[in-house]
């Protein structure tokens, strides 16, 4: 997927505080923040653009930073993610095909951090790494208790 770079409109300390409403780096010291935002990318999308195939080979995730984002699985629709949310965070840590699509509901600009260098920043910092495995166990609770209520649900009827 092509993403367009953004002339770099969000100001340093608009990046720190944006991560600092971000549930994955909630929890990180503001100077391990200081490190991370020069590494990130400003990306912009327009409205029904693919920001991710299924399938894609992932290396980045994306902290939404204005718009709104859409998550499918196929025809399923699995997510909405709006400033301040991230998603693609598998993509972090292995290099395997995406689960899902994404779209820009509407224009959205994000900021966009590549594998490599956060495994620069992680070698440096262990905390972003249990911030990263923390966050991941608890969507993954969530998916687990989600396809756990379905069947009863489907019972129920």
């Amino acid at each position: 997927m092509s993403h367009h770079a953004a002339p770099a409109t969000i100001p340093y300390l608009e990046r720190i505080a944006v991560l600092q409403r971000t549930a994955l780096f909630a929890a990180t010291p503001a100077n391990v923040l200081g490190a991370i935002v020069p590494i990130m990318k400003e990306v912009a999308f327009r409205a029904g653009e693919a920001i991710f195939e299924k399938g894609d080979l992932g290396a980045s995730l994306f902290i939404v930073h204005s718009g709104e984002v859409v998550i499918f699985n196929g025809a399923q629709h699995l997510a909405t993610f709006r400033a301040g949310n991230f998603f693609g965070e598998l993509a972090l840590l292995d290099a395997e095909p995406r689960s899902a699509a994404a779209v820009a509901r509407g224009p959205v600009v994000a900021l966009r951090l590549d594998q490599d260098d956060f495994y620069d920043v992680m070698e440096e910092r262990g905390e972003v790494l249990r911030n990263v495995l923390r966050v991941l166990c608890q969507r993954l609770r969530r998916q687990n208790e989600t396809t756990a209520a379905a069947p009863l649900a489907a019972i129920d009827n």
